[in-house]
């Protein structure tokens, strides 16, 4: 599939108008949400009818949406027989996800308006869905085109626009964790997406200050970012080129809250907080030299099944099952795996440390975080000490992924920093 029609600028709803006049649908099933309805969702429908379209508004109510069952079924119900149906997704990441998600599953395209550069999920092709209390990430398909219309971006609220940014600067630990596993675990790995990446990343970096006072280039560079990382995990068929530690801690610490009915806060400031701590972890990591290593290798053991599996029990609760059944070959890891990674670790302990290096310090990436508004105190995101403490114990168990948590394990490093 080609990579999507990309629009970045000041009259978004005119460029989707003049792109579907190339296009064979009229048949419009708009999905919004009561904060995304007058933002854009209103302007949207009144333009595509005064062109001539058949536009199905999708208005989900109440004080937070979430992109769970109920709402899966809520939207294919409301846009009926597919037809010649064409979804518009008018919001941001939870709107994005459920519209690709319904769209795929019925076998029609979509077409993204976002109101926020608050995430990377516009031009990806997964969808963080909340299935059965757990966050899971599935298949479903890239938008055929994103129509990102500035002066609503930077309307944001500047919390949104604050975690778009920090999601960005999670790619700093995300890319480390991706190279650490194709070092250490053999994993797959493309070096031209990562040098994309980083490429993108060092943009957002460079006009932090000006994303966090809303200047109109910044807030483009920060909208491009985030959708060259969307490209970057369609193309890879999944989210490793954006996600590592630090979203697992995020996705962690989300699905503890859903699971106590507790309201979600954004995303991709979790995800800040989380390159935060993964950014003392890899700091800590650069402390060990290689004889230093080699004897933590000799003296480790391989995972405890059971005990593995009573840690799950005991940070997920009611999900730990699912959570257990989802780790991989990690768990159990079989003997020759585990030997191989020990090996490995000792024989390419220099390699370890040059990726460790192109971590920021954890002051340096607080004050990126600070300049681009981004919270770097748990407590604003309504988690306490142990909270963060759990993320860091039990995260890592949420994708069956090799990450720096997994190797700190593997070293009989303490998770909890």
């Amino acid at each position: 599939m080609p990579e999507p029609s990309l629009y970045i600028g000041p009259e978004a709803l005119t460029a989707l108008l003049a792109w579907l006049q190339s296009q064979p649908w009229r048949d419009i099933a708009l999905v919004c949400d009561d904060r995304t309805w007058p933002v854009l969702g209103a302007a949207a429908e009144g333009r595509l009818r005064e062109a001539g379209c058949s536009v199905r508004t999708m208005r989900l109510g109440g004080p937070g949406v979430v992109a769970d069952e109920e709402r899966i079924v809520e939207i294919l119900q409301q846009a009926g027989a597919p037809g010649h149906l064409l979804y518009l997704a008018v919001g941001s990441g939870t709107l994005c996800d459920l519209t690709r998600f319904a769209s795929h599953r019925s076998g029609r395209p979509f077409v993204s308006l976002p109101t926020a550069p608050s995430v990377d999920a516009y031009t990806s092709r997964n969808s963080p869905l909340v299935l059965r209390g757990l966050k899971v990430t599935v298949d479903a398909q890239q938008p055929l085109a994103v129509f990102a219309d500035l002066e609503v971006l930077r309307s944001a609220p500047s919390a949104m626009i604050a975690a778009g940014a920090a999601d960005v600067l999670g790619k700093y630990t995300a890319l480390a964790d991706w190279r650490l596993a194709a070092l250490l675990w053999g994993e797959e790995i493309d070096g031209a997406i990562v040098r994309e990446q980083y490429a993108a990343l060092a943009q957002v970096a460079g006009a932090a200050r000006g994303i966090g006072r809303g200047e109109p280039e910044a807030i483009a560079a920060l909208t491009g970012a985030l959708m060259a990382s969307g490209s970057a995990m369609a193309r890879w068929k999944n989210s490793r080129p954006a996600s590592g530690a630090e979203h697992h801690l995020s996705h962690y610490w989300e699905t503890m809250h859903l699971l106590q009915g507790r309201p979600a806060s954004l995303h991709g400031a979790k995800v800040g907080l989380g390159a935060l701590l993964m950014a003392r972890a890899w700091a800590r990591l650069r402390t060990l030299n290689a004889a230093q290593a080699a004897t933590l290798m000799g003296a480790a053991r391989p995972p405890d099944l059971e005990q593995e599996r009573a840690a799950i029990a005991s940070g997920y609760g009611p999900i730990a099952e699912a959570v257990f059944a989802a780790q991989g070959d990690l768990l159990p890891m079989a003997p020759e795996r585990w030997q191989g990674l020990r090996e490995r670790v000792v024989s390419h302990w220099d390699e370890v440390l040059a990726i460790a290096a192109d971590v920021p310090s954890p002051e340096e990436l607080e004050q990126l975080l600070l300049a681009v508004g981004a919270p770097t105190d748990p407590a604003a995101l309504d988690l306490s000490a142990v909270e963060v403490a759990d993320g860091l114990r039990y995260g890592h168990y949420v994708r069956d992924r090799f990450t720096l948590r997994r190797l700190e394990a593997a070293l009989g490093l303490d998770l909890v920093l």
